[in-house]
């Protein structure tokens, strides 16, 4: 298990993609990656670092799984409370999280259809049963006959 329990390479020139392997480091509590020139996507594997905070703002060039988004994975936005670009609705839509909690907990693995659901860099937009306005929001969910169920709360 690597010890590293700080990675702070912030403010520097670094370019390239973020390596997935840092998602790896177990035992880390802060990536700071601020203010470089990195690009690519963020990858998924981060969202297993629930407990650091992971920063990554200042990288302008970063875009989500293509070129022309800006998403970042589910896992992220849902599980890394220290991500600090949570609360940017660009990159980590609210309601992606509120309906991915949906999903689990209205057992959505077992319904007759979820397609687009809960992928790591879907656009929440195009899951199966939703509608959204031209600000990406949200106006109509119909999963009639879906195969739902559990308990929401």
């Amino acid at each position: 298990t690597p010890y590293l329990e700080v990675l702070d390479v912030s403010n520097n020139l670094l370019t390239g993609n973020i390596p997935p392997e840092i998602g790896s480091l177990s035992r880390i509590e802060m990536l700071d990656l601020t203010n470089n020139i990195l690009t690519g996507s963020i990858p998924s594997v981060l969202g297993a670092l629930v407990n650091a905070a992971v920063l990554l703002k200042g990288n302008d060039m970063i875009t989500g799984q293509y070129k022309d988004d800006k998403i970042a994975p589910l896992s992220i936005c849902s599980n890394v409370p220290g991500f600090d670009l949570i609360h940017d609705p660009t990159w980590c839509p609210p309601e992606r999280n509120l309906l991915s909690k949906f999903y689990y907990e209205a057992k959505g693995q077992e319904w007759t259809n979820s397609t687009g659901w809960v992928g790591e860099f879907n656009d929440h937009c195009k899951w199966h049963g939703i509608s959204c306005n031209e600000e990406g929001r949200v106006v109509n969910l119909s999963l009639r006959n879906g195969g739902l169920s559990g308990r929401i709360s």
